[in-house]
């Protein structure tokens, strides 16, 4: 089922501000959860900042840790192994750089918000009102 969401991690020079990429699919928070903790747990062996920066590198079709090199994916889309199946595959575009209150101008269900501080992903609705925090560990 397609559920648009962003994933994001807070500017450090402007904490009010987060640095985001999109995922087309599967953004329910009960399987986006899964899905970050497992590239964190594998990929990202368990560095958060590994999993921003992995994460903020491209747009995503879907995200998953059990993604390979081998995934079968649409034209124009790139499986990058452990992480996910990117949107496209030509030059990544610079991440969506939003504050969070200005989070009712995207079209997305549900925005995460990793955090390599205490290694959590707050889940925001669309209108940016935090509703949870998810421990990645």
């Amino acid at each position: 089922m397609r559920t648009i969401c962003y994933v994001s991690a807070i500017d450090p020079a402007q904490p009010s501000t987060v640095h985001a990429r999109y995922v087309h699919f599967d953004g329910y928070p009960s399987a986006l959860i899964a899905h970050l903790r497992g590239i964190w747990a594998t990929t990202a062996r368990r560095e958060t900042q590994a999993l921003i920066d992995a994460v903020l590198a491209h747009d995503w079709y879907y995200l998953g840790s059990d993604v390979t090199p081998d995934t079968r994916s649409f034209p124009h889309q790139h499986p990058v192994g452990g992480v996910g199946v990117t949107f496209d595959d030509t030059e990544p575009e610079p991440a969506t750089v939003f504050p969070l209150s200005r989070a009712g101008d995207l079209d997305a269900s549900w925005i995460y918000v990793i955090s390599p501080a205490d290694d959590t992903v707050t889940v925001h609705t669309s209108d940016g009102d935090p509703i949870g925090v998810h421990s990645l560990g």
